[in-house]
């Protein structure tokens, strides 16, 4: 049998008119029987005539299923007509046999028949001549028939439609509207995204009956989606119940006159019984036009009071009341990323865990535009930068807003200001009204409580990049050590879509005031990492002159090492005291270069010379020749690579010819801090093991008297100084000359008579197998606390001490000043294959608290298998971190062994320069 609600095309076929060959026999049957299921006559009087005429509907016995016409196409229509095969019923009953055919079986049916026929045949039979039933035939009709009739001579009109033609219409238009905005979706995943939409749980709007309510978001937040869940519940009410009106679909500028008359018009009668409007898209008209269709709304509802009435526009559209608006919630995460999962057809998608693509999971527009982005490039392996850059131009192209001038050239200035401050602005401060008027029709902005923001933030970024290139906004503030989180995607933008010489002058500026921006937006913005620089080009000379590096056509080794110096010596600025640890310097300069190229197969070299070896910046040297023997004693080393001819190379070239150095500091744990740093003194009392016990440090005790200490290291120094270049091994450890250097100075810094180790001794000496089982679960807690106090302490000196101008672009420092909470979790005590017990905590800012202040780090106890679960439960109010802070860290304690703190403050510090790229690896430090 037929389901509910008819697909498209299958809609019930409603009953013919028999042929006058049956007349007869059906005309005495409605005169002598009642409608077989209620008993009411199926005949009435005709007053102009007195005659009795029929007044029913006709109904086929054999009804097809899946909605399908009630006609056996087996039969021929002579048989489908003939009385054996129709029944008369009443109207109403005819009508429900086409509208819920399911109901009606067609056994059921014959037995109506039969029954007929049974009643028809006990009363007194009455036959009509051929010319009397001629004429009864021609005055007896139903419905249909005159709708039939009335169509072929006058208008279309929404009365033509039977209601189950016009149930059958609403769904396919609810299903046509949907797929059309879902659009960017790939054509093969548009059901699977349909089928994910019908399974949502989410609450439907609510409107009462002779209300108006309008529903108010910015572009892309899903208002039409929530406002065709609320139609979609009327229309499922009324194919159940009849007396419920089909509800009404408007788009606003398809109202060319009045909302009542528009409603009457597609209702075909006025609204008197329950009725659902929808008027979408409020925005699309002008303010003015707006204003005028919610007046006519309120009019509406109150004229008809069982009509409810829901509108949708974005901010700034129309003057809502406050008792009428419903704001649309962004999307949750969760929500976005299993839509973004449906429509890409995978379980996993990776790299979308940063701040920024976690934004675009909040709103339906920015989902299926992110996933017809992420199918259309094959793979999901695409940078943030170039999905950022995708959308915002492709929902720009989508949307088309149209503006004036100076509305266009004030999207750049918004955006700066937005991201300046952090905060929407001030509409009364950013513009005169009628500029905000043209900024809120554009869609594109926002205007609630006098703010001003961007509809999406990608926007932010998108005109940001615009007012960097047109000057609106300056790139050395952007790439400050505070701005640059929040404008690093606007200043990537912008290099990648200027001219070549234009990016080569950013990418100077950025080396210069921030070399962790500067890092950042090279990697994102070079897709070949060649190691070779650019080719001669027209430039001037390097900084700081080059011999013969601005000839007229110089010579093609000192043009190319010139523009690579040029790059170095712009990297250094930014390092500013740390970079004359990673090149050699000259009298506080950077050495001279020793150059070379080979023309014919275009390889360069290039080497660093040694105090007073070469009399200029740039000097071409063909005994550095690749397949030559090196002079070592008039070089610090030799380094040669292919010449590229990709864009920015020589950014990259002198980026990591400057982080290997780095990489070797960070690995050796020998970043300069401040003497009172909690890092200076776990090294001082490291290399005073080191250098007192001669490899076996365990033999010294927990103090070394300074008296003792300082001749060995004033004797170490003596040979350090006479030397190039000194190292002593003892055991598994090396001391160098940059060791001895070090703590001889530190000493110097030193009031007490001792050095101290900085971690207790354990408190259960020779217990257990291994060393967790030497310290009591108390003693753990404690000293895992300090060692993490220590470590916060130590990160924020390395940075501020050796990354002064990186700021915010690491991500532990971005959340400073913080605390630490979380576990410390013991094993169970008779664990015999425990190695070790761990830690796992959180990193959060600590807003009660000063930069400079000790960390706040507050740690609970908990032995295995009793592990609370407060911890994990808490993790899900954090956020990823723009640059790929972990939420949550989880380690093996290394209670007991040296450099605890120091272990761990490396390893924050080497995660966030990778993520920035000034390492190339992560870096580990196990003892």
């Amino acid at each position: 049998m037929g389901s509910d609600v008819p697909s498209a095309g299958r809609v019930p076929r409603r009953h013919a008119t028999p042929t006058e060959s049956t007349f007869k026999e059906l005309y005495a049957t409605a005169l002598t029987c009642g409608c077989p299921d209620c008993g009411e006559p199926l005949h009435r009087e005709n007053p102009a005539t007195g005659q009795r005429v029929l007044n029913s509907q006709v109904a086929h016995i054999h009804a097809r299923s899946e909605g399908g016409p009630r006609w056996d196409p087996e039969m021929s229509e002579e048989d489908n007509r003939s009385f054996t095969n129709l029944i008369p019923l009443c109207a109403r009953h005819a009508f429900e046999i086409d509208a819920t055919p399911e109901h009606y079986p067609a056994d059921r049916l014959r037995t109506w028949k039969r029954k007929q026929i049974q009643t028809h045949s006990q009363a007194v039979a009455r036959t009509l001549s051929d010319a009397e039933a001629a004429e009864v035939a021609a005055a007896s009709f139903g419905t249909d028939d005159l709708l039939e009739r009335l169509t072929a001579l006058l208008p279309f009109s929404a009365r033509s439609r039977s209601r189950a033609e016009a149930l059958a219409l609403a769904s396919n238009s609810s299903r046509a509207r949907t797929v059309v905005r879902l659009r960017a979706t790939p054509a093969d995943r548009v059901e699977a995204a349909l089928e994910w939409r019908t399974e949502q749980a989410d609450p439907v709007v609510e409107v009462p009956a002779g209300a108006l309510r309008v529903l108010v978001a910015p572009m892309g937040a899903g208002k039409s989606e929530a406002a065709e869940r609320w139609w979609s519940e009327g229309l499922t009410q009324a194919w159940t119940d009849p007396q419920v009106e089909i509800p009404v679909w408007l788009e606003a500028r398809e109202v060319a006159a009045t909302l009542a008359g528009t409603v009457q018009e597609a209702l075909g009668a006025d609204p008197v019984r329950d009725c659902r409007i929808v008027l979408d898209n409020l925005d699309a008209v002008s303010p003015k036009r707006a204003d005028q269709l919610l007046t006519d709304a309120r009019r509406l509802v109150a004229t008809w009071p069982r009509v409810r009435i829901l509108a949708t526009t974005r901010p700034g559209a129309g003057n809502v009341d406050a008792a009428e608006r419903l704001d649309v919630p962004a999307w949750p995460v969760q929500r976005g990323w299993d839509l973004l999962h449906t429509v890409l057809n995978e379980d996993y998608v990776p790299g979308l865990d940063t701040h920024e693509m976690q934004q675009l999971l909040t709103s339906p527009l920015q989902v299926h535009a992110l996933a017809s982005r992420l199918r259309a490039g094959g793979d999901t392996q695409v940078s943030t930068r170039e999905l950022l850059s995708g959308l915002a131009r492709a929902i720009l192209q989508r949307e088309h807003p149209e503006a004036s001038p100076e509305v266009w050239a004030s999207l750049p200035r918004l955006a700066a200001s937005i991201l300046d401050q952090q905060s929407p602005v001030s509409a009364s401060a950013f513009a005169r009204q009628h500029v905000i008027w043209e900024l809120e029709a554009t869609g594109l902005v926002v205007h609630d409580d006098g703010l001003l923001r961007f509809a999406l933030p990608l926007f932010e970024q998108h005109f940001a990049a615009q007012a960097l290139q047109d000057e609106e906004a300056q790139l050395e503030t952007a790439a400050g050590a505070e701005h640059f989180p929040r404008w690093r995607y606007a200043i990537a933008f912008a290099v990648e879509t200027a001219t070549s010489g234009r990016a080569e002058e950013f990418l100077r500026r950025l080396a210069c005031t921030n070399p962790a921006a500067a890092s950042w937006v090279l990697d994102e913005t070079t897709s070949d990492h060649d190691t070779g620089p650019l080719p001669p080009a027209s430039t001037n000379g390097p900084a700081g002159g080059s011999a013969g590096a601005c000839d007229e056509d110089p010579e093609p080794a000192l043009a190319i090492g010139g523009r690579l110096r040029e790059a170095t010596l712009s990297w250094l600025e930014g390092l500013g005291e740390l970079g004359k640890l990673l090149a050699p310097h000259d009298q506080g300069a950077l050495a001279p270069w020793g150059v070379l190229m080979d023309q014919e197969d275009r390889w360069m070299t290039v080497a660093q010379a040694r105090e007073g070896v070469l009399d200029a910046d740039l000097v071409v040297r063909p005994d550095i020749h690749p397949w030559q023997s090196f002079p070592m004693a008039q070089f610090h080393d030799r380094q040669s690579f292919p010449v590229s001819d990709a864009p920015l190379t020589r950014w990259v070239w002198s980026r990591n010819r400057l982080r290997e150095p780095l990489a070797r500091r960070v690995k050796n744990r020998t970043l300069p801090v401040d003497a009172a740093s909690p890092l200076a003194a776990e090294r001082a009392w490291f290399l005073a093991q080191q250098i007192m016990g001669k490899g076996r440090p365990g033999r010294l005790g927990r103090e070394i008297s300074l008296e003792d200490l300082r001749p060995e290291v004033d004797a170490l120094m003596a040979h350090v100084e006479t030397t190039r270049w000194s190292r002593w091994q003892w055991g598994r450890y090396t001391v160098d000359s940059a060791d001895v250097r070090w703590l001889h100075a530190q000493l110097q810094h030193l009031p007490e008579d001792k050095l101290t180790d900085p971690r207790p001794p354990a408190d259960r000496p020779g217990e257990g197998r291994y060393l967790w089982q030497t310290y009591s679960p108390e003693l753990t807690r404690s000293i895992t606390q300090d060692v993490v106090r220590d470590a916060l302490a130590g990160y924020r000196d390395l940075v501020q001490h050796n990354f002064p101008r990186f700021g915010a672009a690491l991500g532990l420092y971005s959340i400073f000043p913080v605390r630490a909470d979380g576990l410390v979790i013991m094993p169970e005590p008779g664990n015999t294959k425990a190695y070790s017990a761990n830690v796992a905590y959180t990193l959060r800012t600590n807003a009660g608290s000063r930069m400079q202040d000790a960390p706040a780090v507050e740690f609970d106890l908990a032995e295995e298998p009793n592990i609370p679960s407060s911890l994990w439960s808490s993790l899900q109010e954090d956020h990823a971190s723009v640059f790929h802070r972990p939420a949550v860290h989880h380690e093996e304690l290394s209670t007991g062994l040296e450099r605890q703190a120091t272990n761990l403050a490396y390893s924050w510090l080497a995660r966030d320069l990778k993520a920035v790229g000034w390492l190339e690896h992560a870096v580990t430090f196990p003892e």
